[in-house]
């Protein structure tokens, strides 16, 4: 019972919250990208925040407890570098514009509806079923810590994130982001410092875990490749995976709307570099414990099904109660942020990106900003209810909507700034057949079962149709003039950036950044390649 109503306790916080923050809301640049006045700390916690969900937390966790822990870690630092490349090939000319939503970046730079409507399209398809896959997480947890059926569980969590975020807007769920960023930094490092402790410290669980029968190679480079539960057939496929899905994960870092669009709530274009360092380091740093810490729960429990909830019942069953709670309540402000920035992001881009498509009547700051609260409000109850009816597939679902950015934004967000070429009619041709692409064929693979070799990835096939749609789409066509201002007007760096003193403290940044990688490497060292070696070496 201690556990649910520390659940309860947070969810009444973040909801007074965003009740105090809503009442600051006067108008649209308030709303939507909390008046461009966010600092370092800010920004850097809704990068996090609205990356980790209940996908990391208990599907990615429930995937290293399931063999794959090593191969996550391979994978994490492609994916992870997508914050600095990101920021730095697009998301600081994203915040230049200085539009109020992703699409209408696009929008903007060539100069056409058209194109915005198709990428908020987009945006409310695939950040649509992401957040069908959180809210089915959370829903999933909060059954289970409160004895509660799935349906009214799922009530009380659609209820929970919807009403800050309807209120306050991207001011709530920026300063919500950052406290259940801490929360969760703080659950899971220390969870999982605790669990490979109560192991015996590293050795000892490398120990056992070398031994652990039916999951043999759970600590090698590739992970279980043998055996009934294999999800790879051999190390080669398995690698090949993980570092393609990684360079996915990097675009979608990059370029996705629930990440780059924090970037224009930053107070200039020097936070936004230094949030995409910080955000970085992050990351690394908190995956290391995670992998580590979700494969040592088979020390304790080789035989949790599903393997999603892992990381659950060690803290209802291994760690004291006091950092129980706070890791379940991490877990559950891990998904309540990312389903707050999917809720916001779809719910704009429907009423800032879409509706003016049909409705073309002009509103007054007041009158468009009750309109996006209805909007945001009747797609929630969409999501309410596709979510109820939905089987459970959190890691699934996840992951599907997420790899849906990466051809179909991917190709348009990086020409659009460094080709001129590229025209209106080209940049949607490639968006629509890299997310069609993604979504018939990696559908077929995740639910009716279709096998693809892996050269024959559907995100690397989705990447070529994009760039395929941009070339054949272009041909022929002129670029347009205002859309080749707007590109030129971003290209110029603001004057308040270029002031030796920002700078300066940016460079900082990238030096402490470079310098705590290196004490990621020592702590991997220390927690994994060191005790594998000495038991590796006793055995033989």
């Amino acid at each position: 019972m201690i556990f649910a109503a520390g659940v309860i306790c947070s969810f009444l916080v973040y909801l007074v919250i965003g009740t105090l923050v809503g009442r600051r809301v006067k108008n649209q640049s308030d709303y939507y990208v909390a008046g461009r006045s966010a600092p370092t700390i800010l920004v850097s916690g809704t990068l996090v925040a609205s990356f980790l969900s209940t996908v990391a937390f208990m599907g990615e966790v429930g995937f290293a407890y399931d063999g794959y822990a090593v191969l996550m870690l391979i994978l994490t630092p492609l994916n992870a570098s997508g914050y600095v490349i990101g920021v730095l090939l697009f998301g600081r000319y994203l915040r230049r514009s200085e539009v109020l939503t992703v699409p209408e970046f696009f929008g903007k730079r060539f100069d056409s509806r058209a194109l915005q409507a198709v990428a908020g399209g987009t945006v409310l398809v695939g950040i649509g079923a992401y957040l069908v896959a959180v809210t089915q997480g959370m829903s999933l947890l909060v059954s289970d810590l409160m004895g509660i059926n799935f349906g009214i569980a799922l009530l009380v969590v659609w209820v929970a994130y919807t009403a800050f975020t309807l209120i306050s807007g991207s001011p709530g769920v920026l300063i919500n982001d950052t406290i259940m960023f801490f929360i969760f930094m703080v659950a899971g490092v220390l969870g999982m410092l605790y669990l490979i402790g109560e192991a015996g410290g590293p050795s000892a669980m490398v120990s056992e875990l070398v031994g652990l029968e039916g999951k043999q190679g759970i600590l090698s480079p590739h992970g279980v490749v043998t055996g009934p539960n294999a999800a790879y057939g051999s190390p080669a496929e398995a690698v090949l995976w993980a570092v393609t899905l990684g360079i996915v994960w990097a675009t979608i870092v990059a370029v996705s709307p629930w990440q780059s669009s924090r970037y224009l709530m930053a107070k200039n274009e020097h936070v936004s570099v230094r949030s995409g360092f910080v955000a970085m380091i992050c990351v690394l740093f908190l995956y290391i414990f995670l992998m580590l810490g979700g494969a040592t729960i088979n020390v304790f429990n080789p035989d949790i099904s599903p393997s999603e909830t892992a990381f659950i019942w060690a803290a209802k069953n291994v760690l004291p109660v006091w950092l129980g709670v706070i890791v379940v309540t991490g877990i559950v402000a891990a998904g309540l942020s990312s389903a707050a920035a999917f809720l916001a992001l779809i719910g704009f881009s429907a009423a800032h990106d879409i509706a003016p498509n049909f409705l073309r009547t002009e509103r007054d700051e007041r009158t468009a900003l009750r309109f996006s609260r209805a909007v945001m409000l009747a797609l929630g109850l969409v999501v309410l209810a596709v979510t109820y009816f939905s089987p459970p597939a959190v890691f699934t679902i996840g992951y599907f909507a997420a790899t849906l950015f990466a051809a179909s934004w991917g190709p348009v967000a990086v020409l659009c700034i460094y080709n001129e070429r590229i025209t209106a009619r080209g940049a949607i041709a490639g968006m629509v057949a890299g997310f069609l692409t993604v979504l018939v064929l990696q559908g077929l693979v995740e639910f009716a079962g279709v096998v693809l070799p892996i050269w024959a990835d559907p995100v690397v096939l989705g990447f070529a149709a994009s760039f395929l749609g941009i070339f054949v789409g272009s041909l022929g066509q002129r670029q347009n003039e205002a859309g080749l201002e707007f590109r030129q007007s971003i290209l110029t760096v603001p004057t308040e950036d270029t002031e030796p003193g920002k700078v300066t403290r940016t460079g900082r940044f990238a030096l402490v950044t470079a310098a705590l990688s290196g004490l990621l490497i020592l702590t991997l060292f220390i927690f994994y390649f060191l005790p594998l070696s000495q038991t590796l070496t006793a055995g033989t």
